[in-house]
């Protein structure tokens, strides 16, 4: 919901360090992982083009032209399996657009309006400019916006060998070799989340195209079936120590489950899960604390949709409760679980923008946590929060607005919690009425980068909770 009038709050809001003023791969955008097979077929993504960065400004190698676009790329492809093509980027849009890359082996290119109209189109050549990750601005000519479309598609590099000659008596014409699949392979990472112990405790479901690619035994795994090269999700996990993991799936087509654990071990599944689906469990904390790649693949090399389904269970059954003694003994105070609040630790990781949060985005949150932040020199605050935060927002293009607003709606008494992408703590208890929190943090570029989001309680208890965040010019 949005408020007239709402004030910063005090000394929490004061923040520090310079906005950042031109493009730099440190960041990423909207992340995709994608062959050049797959890039054969044109590839769509809606974007709203522009930024507050001229790059004429910025002393890009190679780039003195005239645009706008923001710190963080819009997009960052992970491309593999391009070594026989070349990659065509093109951009259509209701405005002067212009068109900035930086390839995989960090080269910087730029155009305006080679593709006519004034869009802008750029040929990218080279596997050591494509195998890899690739980030990609779209940015207008002039400082306003508008709505877009990157259009990016994969070419043969080189064309068909010339035939020989007719003979006197026809010949048939040799067909080529398929190009062979590249193995699965940890080097690169798929959509990537970070994730808790305690929070994949409640089933998280994530959709999933099953899908082959390269045979598995000739890889040197000794398993049936096909997968593609890279994995199609990356988790890092933690808090994982008194939990195993399990993942099963359920698709449309003869699914099998690879999976790389946090030490390097490959583990695979083809039927577990009954009616030709597969299923895992995964055990050990030196397994699981740390990145885990998943691969779901299919047993003949088709494609298919399904549904990956992540849940945690406790690896041992709860100790027995002490019989009671005639006289009470005195019970030992609660141990805060995972100690202070820090930024050290990932939440439910959501990346957005300045523009998608002008309409309010709103995310639901169990409030409450075990330790007395009073207690944890975060610059001030009281109340009860756990270490790891209900979400890490990684924002972009939030240069042009003038505040972000976070307020929290629940049930019962709230607290929230903030840590800005400079490193800045903030909080807040009632300034939303109601016993709810309310915040408003200056915006700019100082807020490009990752927000670290805490919905605690003033006592101690928990409550279902809904957190909105909403952008603001003024």
């Amino acid at each position: 919901m949005r408020y007239l009038a709402p004030a910063a709050i005090g000394g929490f809001l004061a923040m520090s360090g310079a906005a950042l003023a031109c493009p730099t791969f440190s960041q990423t955008g909207a992340s995709y992982t994608l062959t050049g097979q797959q890039l054969y077929s044109p590839q769509s993504y809606s974007v709203v083009a522009g930024g507050n960065n001229n790059i004429r400004n910025c002393n890009i190698p190679g780039v003195s032209r005239t645009g706008y676009v923001t710190s963080a790329p819009d997009f960052s492809f992970y491309l593999s399996g391009m070594d026989p093509y070349y990659l065509v980027a093109d951009v259509q849009a209701d405005c002067d657009a212009v068109l900035l890359v930086n390839t995989a082996n960090a080269t910087w290119m730029f155009d305006d309006d080679s593709a006519g109209n004034l869009m802008p189109r750029i040929e990218i050549n080279g596997a050591h400019n494509l195998n890899g990750r690739v980030d990609v601005w779209v940015g207008t000519y002039s400082t306003n916006y508008c709505n877009a479309t990157l259009n990016m598609e994969s070419w043969y590099a080189q064309a068909p060998a010339p035939q020989p000659q007719p003979q006197p008596l026809p010949q048939p014409v040799p067909q080529p070799a398929p190009q062979p699949v590249a193995c699965p392979t940890w080097q690169y990472q798929g959509q990537t989340y970070n994730m808790t112990g305690q929070q994949l405790y409640s089933p998280q479901t994530f959709s999933v195209t099953a899908q082959g690619g390269a045979q598995l035994r000739p890889c040197g795994l000794d398993y049936p079936g096909y997968a593609s090269t890279a994995p199609q999700y990356t988790f890092n996990l933690s808090g994982m120590d008194p939990y195993y993991l399990v993942l099963d799936v359920t698709s449309q087509c003869d699914s099998l489950l690879l999976v790389n654990t946090s030490n390097g071990s490959w583990l695979f599944d083809d039927d577990s899960n009954g009616n030709l689906d597969p299923r895992l469990e995964v055990r050990g904390a030196q397994n699981l604390n740390g990145r885990l790649d998943v691969w779901v693949g299919t047993y003949g090399n088709s494609n298919c949709q399904g549904t990956l389904t992540a849940e945690t269970w406790y690896a041992q059954a709860p100790q027995p409760q002490p019989q009671p003694q005639p006289i009470p003994v005195p019970q030992p105070q609660p141990q805060p679980v995972g100690g202070c609040p820090t930024y050290q630790l990932y939440g439910q990781q959501i990346s957005v923008t300045g523009q998608t949060l002008y309409a309010p985005q709103s995310y639901p949150v169990q409030a409450g946590g075990t330790t007395e932040i009073s207690a944890c020199n975060l610059g001030g605050g009281w109340g009860y929060a756990n270490a790891a935060p209900h979400y890490s927002f990684n924002l972009s293009g939030m240069d042009g607005y003038g505040r972000l607003e976070i307020e929290v709606s629940a049930s019962c008494d709230t607290t929230l919690l903030v840590n800005t992408p400079t490193a800045q703590w903030l909080f807040d208890d009632d300034s939303n009425g109601n016993l709810q929190p309310l915040l408003n943090v200056p915006s700019g570029g100082q807020l490009n980068g990752r927000l670290d989001v805490w919905v605690g309680t003033y006592n101690g208890s928990t409550c279902p909770a809904t957190v909105e965040l909403e952008t603001w010019y003024n």
